[in-house]
């Protein structure tokens, strides 16, 4: 199949090669006016409580989605005085007139504490907003314009729409950083590894075509459905490495063929190789990723399908226009050489080979003596991993530093008694219309739940229905509570449209938790533990229950998108290499390299270790994501070198029979490739460590660390040594199945008589 594949690819050379520019020019052309708008959001789980409550109350409220927070800090403690209260005011003023805010909630208007900072130097006002999350983030300077500095304060403006504004500035920073970085690094080490400008120049044009065109339907992708702000960073780590990766292979196959062969001949054989190596890892990244549409929040979702997008580019310009391109150049891919003595360097063994060809002898004379101590050292770098902790990525140390972040960091730490930006959100839904009222009956019953709430350990408040409005006194106001509407006076009813609708009452616990902490988790899980008053239902919201759902459904899902890669992958293996226990060793090796990755990323990211080289603050613990896509990603690239390697060991095999040739050929021929393949992936993904986006640079860091680990001490040693110990079962499967799977054309069956020096 491979083989006719690089044919066609050979003899349509010239139209596929405009195909592939044309494809990449217009949909990068048709990105810009089809193009949407990326989320930070994405972490709520359709059908939990935190999402059943807030749909509850965006239907009975109307309740905005979008707050701008204005968090004013004072160098004197009198943020709660009549001077620096009309400065506040001031400052707001042309903002609340605009037709896109709804209200505006700060002290003056509500003469509630919890506006003040608790040493008295800080003030915040909530602006509510009549805009989606994304169209407050796209006016965000507009809507600035409208805000007036005051004079002798120093003013933040934080919320969802900044932070997201200030991701998204971070994140596009980081990007052409890490490409500035990972591109002339790369063409460099392609040039050692080929000795050829032309040849090294090769996976970076894959990468220009296979890189901008995923990037395009992402960006059109947005328009119609929520994509995640990190997709296209995400999408950028794969496709780079990918491109770089799967294109060495590839040239290097091609290179070894066409002194000896014709161009036509030697792109087909590279297809036949490289082609069905490449087509087979691709496949593997693919699963992983897709895993990812298993989770239950759009975030993920996004992600899974933007790097299915990147792979599923990066293959195919890598089995056509990559071909098509060796096939047009043919010898002339050995061009520019800077020195006389690289001209030539692909007719040798490359200087790497003596050094692998030493590895392969010595692993194959003591294959226990060096697979345990190297299993050891694997399994002690991935110790750090048991103590895990996970969170949705809210707290401080995850923003990108500037203003949003500075003021977010105000409102968390300067007013604990309004639940810094978090509130807890309590839904209580009772069975009829309330009719904007609660009969004295329906009070005594919801006072005596709510003194049961207050005494919980870590609310700080409940403030809503039985809260009377400033300057009027609470028995007074419940008197009126208890009236129909039309016998009181239109500000009071305006004041419990805001807290009763329909048949929902809803109320606001204030606490100082963080809503991703353990004592947010156990908070929420007390609220949601008391019944609520007679003949109703009570729902909570907000971060801290956000959190906990997102967390429960995550890892409920977990065993399920593990389960789907690797029973997935251990099929693509199977239908390949036609063996069953190849496949079952594979996955090991690949959970084995994933542990010390993540070992390594919670010792660096968690822990806090190597925060001053790295510049960043660590948070105590890993948003729940990172790991999840470290998993999806590198359980594929780690297919790619477990393919590559047993592609070669194969085809030995099948020539001479003897296992322990093959496996020591194999290591010999692709260990130098491998490590370069390996050292210019680590560069890409370290590229993406240089940024202010924590979440980016835990993935960039684990990933090369990942990369390191797998193409070293597990494709060169732990590999190759049990091939070396399982011998001739290496290959044994039923005949029935392997003639079966032979038939697909994936697999090659022995075209020699097997030996009996199998081991």
């Amino acid at each position: 199949m491979f083989w006719r594949l690089g044919g066609f690819s050979y003899r349509f050379r010239k139209f596929i090669l405009a195909g592939a520019l044309a494809l990449t020019v217009i949909l990068v052309a048709l990105s810009g006016p089809l193009g949407g708008q990326f989320s930070s959001g994405g972490f709520s789980v359709p059908g939990s409580q935190s999402q059943d409550a807030s749909n509850l109350l965006s239907r009975y409220f109307g309740n905005s989605a979008t707050q701008l927070l204005l968090v004013f800090h004072s160098p004197k403690p009198d943020a709660a005085s009549p001077a620096v209260q009309a400065k506040v005011n001031d400052s707001f003023r042309r903002l609340a007139r605009l037709p896109v805010t709804a209200s505006v909630l700060s002290y003056t208007n509500t003469r509630e504490s919890i506006f003040i900072g608790d040493h008295g130097h800080d003030t915040f006002a909530v602006v509510n907003l009549k805009l989606s999350e994304n169209a407050a983030t796209t006016q965000l300077t507009h809507l600035k314009s409208y805000i007036d500095r005051p004079a002798g304060l120093q003013l933040y403006i934080s919320g969802s729409a900044p932070i997201d504004a200030l991701y998204n500035t971070a994140l596009e920073a980081q990007l052409q950083h890490a490409e500035l970085i990972a591109l002339p690094i790369s063409l460099i080490l392609l040039f050692l590894v080929f000795g050829s400008v032309m040849a090294a120049l090769l996976p970076l044009v894959i990468a220009g075509l296979a890189v901008p065109t995923s990037l395009a339907v992402i960006k059109i992708l947005a328009a119609h459905f929520g994509m995640s702000i990190f997709v296209t960073n995400v999408a950028t780590i794969i496709g780079l490495g990918l491109a770089i990766d799967y294109s060495l292979f590839f040239v290097k196959r091609f290179r070894e063929e066409i002194p000896t062969h014709e161009s036509a001949e030697a792109v087909r054989i590279a297809t036949a190789s490289a082609g069905k190596a490449v087509a087979v890892s691709g496949t593997a990244v693919a699963i992983g990723l897709i895993s990812l549409i298993l989770f239950p929040a759009s975030a993920l979702d996004s992600m899974g399908v933007g790097g299915v997008l990147v792979v599923a580019f990066t293959l195919l310009f890598a089995l056509t226009a990559l071909p098509a391109l060796l096939g047009l150049l043919g010898p002339r891919v050995n061009w520019l050489t800077l020195h006389r003595s690289l001209r030539d360097a692909h007719r040798r063994p490359a200087r790497t080979a003596s050094f692998w060809a030493w590895v392969a002898r010595v692993v194959m004379r003591r294959p226990i003596a060096i697979a345990l101590p190297t299993a050891a050292v694997l399994l002690l770098l991935g110790t750090p991993f048991l103590h895990l902790q996970l969170s949705t990525g809210s707290d401080v140390a995850n923003i990108p530093p500037g203003a949003a972040r500075t003021g977010y960091a105000l409102l968390n730490y300067e007013f604990p008694q309004a639940g810094g930006v978090d509130d807890l959100n309590l839904v209580l839904h009772y069975g009829a219309p309330l009719n904007q009222r609660l009969t004295e009956t329906q009070q005594h019953q919801l006072g005596a739940y709510l003194s049961k709430l207050r005494a919980i350990p870590g609310v700080q408040g409940v403030t809503g229905a039985l809260t009377p409005p400033p300057g009027v006194s609470k028995t007074t106001y419940l008197k009126q509570l208890a009236l129909p509407a039309s016998q009181r006076s239109s500000g009071l009813n305006s004041y419990l449209a805001g807290n009763i609708a329909g048949p929902i009452a809803q109320f606001e616990v204030a606490n100082d938790y963080s809503p991703d902490s353990s004592r947010a988790n156990t908070l929420v899980h007390r609220l949601r533990s008391l019944a609520g008053p007679p003949s109703t239902s009570a729902l909570v919201t907000g971060g801290g229950a956000l959190s906990v759902d997102f967390l429960h459904a995550f890892g409920a899902t977990i065993p399920w998108a593990v389960l789907l890669v690797v029973v997935v992958t251990m099929v693509v293996l199977f239908l390949t290499f036609g063996s069953v226990l190849l496949p079952l060793k594979a996955v090991l090796m690949s959970l084995i390299s994933i542990s010390a990755a993540f070992g390594a990323m919670v010792w660096i990211f968690q822990d806090g270790h190597l925060s001053n080289l790295l510049q960043f603050t660590p948070a105590g613990n890993i948003t729940a994501t990172t790991p999840v896509l470290m998993f999806a990603i590198l359980f594929g690239l780690s297919m790619d070198y477990e393919v590559f390697l047993l592609s070669r060991i194969r085809e030995r095999y099948c020539e001479v029979g003897d296992n322990r040739e093959a496996v020591a050929h194999g290591l010999t021929v692709t260990g130098g490739v491998i490590t370069s393949a390996a050292l210019i992936m680590i560069t890409v993904f370290s590229a993406f460590a240089a940024g202010d986006v924590l979440q980016i640079q835990t993935l960039g860091v684990g990933m090369a660390v990942a990369v390191a680990v797998d193409a070293t001490l597990v494709r060169g040693i732990m590999v190759p040594a049990l091939m070396r110990l399982l011998g001739r079962a290496n290959w044994w499967a039923p005949s029935r199945l392997q003639g079966w799977v032979a038939k697909l054309g994936l697999y090659e069956p022995e075209t020699v008589p097997e030996v009996s020096t199998g081991a």
